[in-house]
């Protein structure tokens, strides 16, 4: 391999880190985005009371929504994933660090990109199987 021309070993593991990072980052935003919501609507329940004893339309559609807040978060995990995707990707960001100096298990040339290959996949399996145990623990409907 040529001086700055990644091998295949660190092209897969920078594409897996770009991965669990743009994942990360859209699972954090939906996950703040929906906890803010919810508790401005949750908030926003007794002062549209107070304001307006007869408004039960309006409080039952905002209770509605909450209910299918409450739902999409339950779905769609944006709490556990910004997590689990988080960790993968630091762990795959520590391999890349000790390819980029050759430390053990990246000192040896003929080995390392094998090495690296295998550490991502194993990180990525690992977050796989969390995710697994994660949906199987949730209570099915």
């Amino acid at each position: 391999m040529g001086e700055g021309v990644p091998g295949p070993g660190l092209a897969l593991a920078d594409a897996s880190y770009d991965w669990y990072r743009s994942h990360a980052i859209r699972s954090r935003r939906w996950y703040k985005a929906t906890e803010v919501a919810m508790i401005a609507l949750s908030a926003s329940i007794p002062v549209i009371a107070a304001i307006n004893p007869a408004s039960t339309v309006v409080l039952a559609v905002i209770g509605a929504v909450l209910v299918v807040g409450s739902g999409l978060r339950s779905v769609f995990h944006w709490q556990d994933n910004y997590l689990r995707y988080s960790a993968a990707r630091e762990a795959i960001d520590a391999e890349r660090r000790l390819y980029h100096i050759g430390a053990e298990p990246y000192a040896d040339p003929a080995a390392r990109e094998e090495a690296l290959v295998r550490a991502v996949t194993r990180i990525e399996q690992g977050e796989m199987n969390s995710w697994v145990k994660l949906a199987e623990e949730k209570p099915r409907t």
